[in-house]
């Protein structure tokens, strides 16, 4: 797996959404880099990584979705996206594949229960993600700053949410406060409840 960044994975999973809803619902169409990260702005309106997000930063963001469908051997959807310039993939993806043939399997497939499953992919990818924060914490000591800690805490509410159940903003502000010292958000959470508990 690479070394994705918080960005990456945000990303991944709306450009993901996108291509999906496009392979389901608008057969044997592409899309350009800009015009997905214009959908992904109009889908989007609060969602910071996406109002900042750039065409030409686009590679990194769609090899996590080209990683899931290879690891799951499913059709890649990534080849739905072409540059304006040429109608076709971008290099990097035609040195691989032959991207009118690619498109015909992702036509062709049947992409209905496939969702969960990127979710949990992604949710394993942002926990990757954290553990490499620790680790460099370990090396250096560095603190995870708030708004990524945020971050880092809402995606993994967000994935458990039916397991973690209501929480109070006090007991969440103190899993932050830990999470910005690099402990995981479930260590966190189970710290804080133990906390609770006692």
């Amino acid at each position: 797996m690479a070394n994705r960044t918080l960005a990456d994975i945000e990303l991944s999973r709306v450009y993901f959404e996108i291509l999906i809803d496009l392979a389901k619902n608008q057969k044997d169409t592409t899309i350009q880099y800009g015009e997905l990260v214009n959908a992904a702005k109009l889908a989007y309106p609060n969602n910071t990584f996406v109002q900042k997000a750039i065409a030409t930063s686009m590679g990194r963001r769609l090899d996590a979705v080209r990683d899931f469908t290879s690891l799951h051997n499913l059709p890649d959807l990534t080849s739905l996206v072409v540059s304006k310039a040429t109608g076709d993939n971008g290099i990097g993806f035609a040195k691989s594949f032959d991207g009118d043939a690619v498109r015909q399997q992702v036509s062709a497939f049947e992409w209905q229960s496939v969702q969960i499953s990127f979710s949990e992919f992604l949710n394993e990818e942002t926990q990757q993600f954290i553990q490499r924060q620790a680790e460099k914490v370990q090396r250096k000591p560095k603190k995870i700053k708030e708004p990524e800690a945020r971050e880092i805490w809402w995606k993994y509410y967000q994935a458990n949410k039916e397991a973690i159940g209501k929480i109070s903003d006090s007991d969440k502000e103190q899993i932050i406060q830990l999470i910005m010292t690099c402990v995981l958000p479930a260590d966190a959470l189970a710290k804080v409840k133990s906390v609770v508990m006692a």
